[in-house]
């Protein structure tokens, strides 16, 4: 009888262990990480040394107590993740071996869950020595080996209870693709060291053979190119898909610019399910979301609203949540916060109640004792010298059975409660159509970028020079075509010689001159006395020198400025009206005369 009893028993953890992984994860209901705690790396300032253990709250938090998990699993939590930082509790090579008294811990924290009744999910979390370069993969490989060998013996006898999760968000830090999906070089060596941990794990033999194992995408990111680069070891039923997923980004994460307060649209929601169920659900692959959560900002209704909506899609395709709840509720930075771990209150009961009402929970999580000790319990059933004494009575014998096998129990009673609540799990869906209509208030946010306009008027100040005053002549004088013949006064190089102009005889065709308004600018108007040819008159055409005699002036106080800018535009105003004039009175066609005022007029700006 104890013979065909151990071999009951034996079935009953077979079938639970052996459970593929998509039928498996539905027995995980909600989750919750033990963030900032174990996976605290201080070793930068804090002397592991003194106290290996000291880690554990020297990011803020307290130490973690068997309490805080009974009063998570009396809110409906049923699945506890254990993020651990390994970096700087083992030593050299080539052991790698991890220090006794924080393995001891680890051990202490994981039976706080396991030994209720909850599963639990260990990992190895901030390590610096397996960042996804291709020159890191050998060294990477060779210390992935060591440490999970050692975690896999210690816990070796524990039932699919316990669940490890290889790594947590591997990626090439520090690279421009760290946090945008990946490339090659990062997938090829996150698919590798994913391979060479199932293969290190399935080694170890016992429950470690058949065991889930949870394994990451590229920084465990849920973006086409991640999963679309994504390789799952073949011929393993055991293997669950870890993703993380802050979604969407702006409501539950960003933390500066473009972040919002309220949740209205759950299209980035339906397109992250749409792609876990399409990529891994579909071909009969579990997925754990092993990270979510939306930081406080005084929006727990809005929040709410969010963890209903997220979670109900969740477990619509049988995929469990893991909250992420780093303990902190004050302050600038992510506030995930959910209980406190001093009174256990907690502190956004909005949040937690839409959390399990999206999953369809049916109250607190039945607390079942089990047996956490790294012995195999079975080598004590050989050496108990009872059995013999029931043959008789097949009731004495189950009543041995159950007093050696205790252990076992737990596995019959939790696999029922796990079951039933899957039915209503699709319920949660039918209200989620309403929350497609508000997707326009996202838009609003492009409107950020406009206030760069204004800048470009800074330029404006240095338009104001010399080519302002040009419009003007060209737009009085209906004959700019005329300008081409100014090349032919190779007379410019003459302007220094305007003092010469009394000697000209030729001035006394000004007294033909019609227009008067010249002549009171002529300084010169004695030398008419001088001309006694007249017959210079059918010189006419030579008249417009008069407009030259101006030249003089230009030569005095035209340009007297020096660097007075507003002076010159004055002078040069009154300089572009004298050619003005001349434009209108020449009448015999010859336009080179005024060519040379204006030419005389920009020199005022060189002065």
């Amino acid at each position: 009888m104890k013979i065909i009893t151990a071999l009951l028993l034996a079935g009953l953890s077979v079938l639970g262990s052996h459970a593929s992984s998509i039928e498996f994860t539905k027995n995980l209901k909600m989750g919750w990480s033990l963030g900032n705690t174990l996976d605290a790396n201080c070793s930068d300032w804090l002397d592991y040394s003194e106290d290996q253990t000291a880690s554990e709250t020297c990011w803020g938090n307290v130490k973690t107590t068997e309490a805080l998990f009974t009063s998570l699993m009396n809110e409906g939590f049923n699945t506890f993740r254990i993020p651990t930082t390994w970096d700087g509790h083992f030593g050299p090579a080539p052991d790698y071996k991890i220090d006794d008294a924080w393995m001891k811990r680890v051990h202490e924290i994981v039976d706080y869950g396991y030994t209720n009744g909850a599963y639990v999910i260990l990992n190895i979390h901030h390590e610096t020595w397996n960042y996804a370069f291709s020159e890191n993969l050998e060294k990477a490989e060779t210390i992935l080996v060591a440490i999970w060998n050692q975690i896999a013996a210690e816990f070796g006898d524990y039932d699919d209870h316990l669940i490890f999760e290889g790594m947590n968000e591997p990626r090439k830090v520090g690279s421009d693709v760290e946090w945008t999906g990946g490339d090659q070089e990062g997938w090829d060596f996150v698919n590798e060291m994913n391979a060479l941990f199932v293969k290190t794990i399935r080694a170890t033999g016992g429950n470690n053979a058949s065991r889930q194992l949870m394994l990451p995408t590229y920084a465990a990111s849920a973006v086409d190119n991640a999963i679309n680069g994504y390789k799952l070891p073949q011929g393993d039923d055991n293997l669950i898909v870890s993703i993380h997923a802050y979604t969407p980004y702006n409501f539950a994460l960003n933390p500066g610019d473009g972040a919002v307060t309220t949740f209205s649209d759950t299209g980035d929601l339906d397109y992250l399910f749409n792609l876990i169920n399409t990529k891994f659900i579909s071909q009969n692959v579990g997925v754990i979301i092993g990270e979510m959560g939306a930081m406080s900002r005084d929006n727990d209704a809005e929040r709410a609203k969010w963890a209903e909506a997220y979670t109900s899609k969740a477990s619509a395709l049988g995929v469990p949540c893991v909250v992420w709840d780093n303990g902190l509720f004050e302050g600038e930075g992510e506030l995930f916060g959910l209980i406190d771990r001093e009174t256990f209150e907690i502190r956004a009961p909005e949040v937690v109640k839409a959390f399990m009402k999206g999953i369809g929970s049916t109250g607190p999580v039945p607390q079942v004792k089990k047996e956490g000790s790294s012995k195999a319990p079975e080598v004590e059933v050989e050496e108990k010298p009872e059995v013999p004494e029931v043959p008789e009575v097949e009731e004495d014998v189950e009543t041995v059975t159950q007093s050696v096998e205790i252990p076992e129990e737990p596995e019959i009673v939790e696999f029922v409660p796990d079951n039933e609540p899957e039915v209503p799990e699709f319920i949660p869906e039918v209200p989620e159509v309403p929350e497609f209509i508000p997707e326009v208030p996202e838009v609003p946010e492009v409107p950020e970028f406009e206030p760069e306009v204004p800048e470009v008027p800074e330029f404006e100040p240095e338009v104001p020079e010399v080519p302002e005053f040009e419009p003007e002549v060209e737009t009085e004088v209906p004959e700019p075509p005329v300008t081409p013949e100014i090349p032919e006064p190779p007379v410019l190089p003459e302007i220094p010689e305007p003092p010469v102009l009394p000697e000209i005889p030729e001035p006394p065709v000004t007294p033909e001159i019609p227009e008067p308004p010249v002549t009171p600018e002529i300084p010169e108007p004695p030398v008419t006395p001088e001309i006694p040819e007249p017959p210079v008159t059918p010189e006419i055409p030579e008249p417009p020198v008069t407009p030259e005699t101006p030249k003089t002036e230009l030569s005095g106080d035209y340009y007297s400025c020096g660097d007075d800018w507003d002076c010159k535009k004055e002078k040069a105003t009154a300089c572009y009206k004298e050619a003005d004039a001349c434009w209108i009175t020449i009448t015999d066609g010859d336009y080179s005369k005024c060519a040379e005022i204006i030419e005389g007029c920009n020199k005022i700006w060189y002065s």
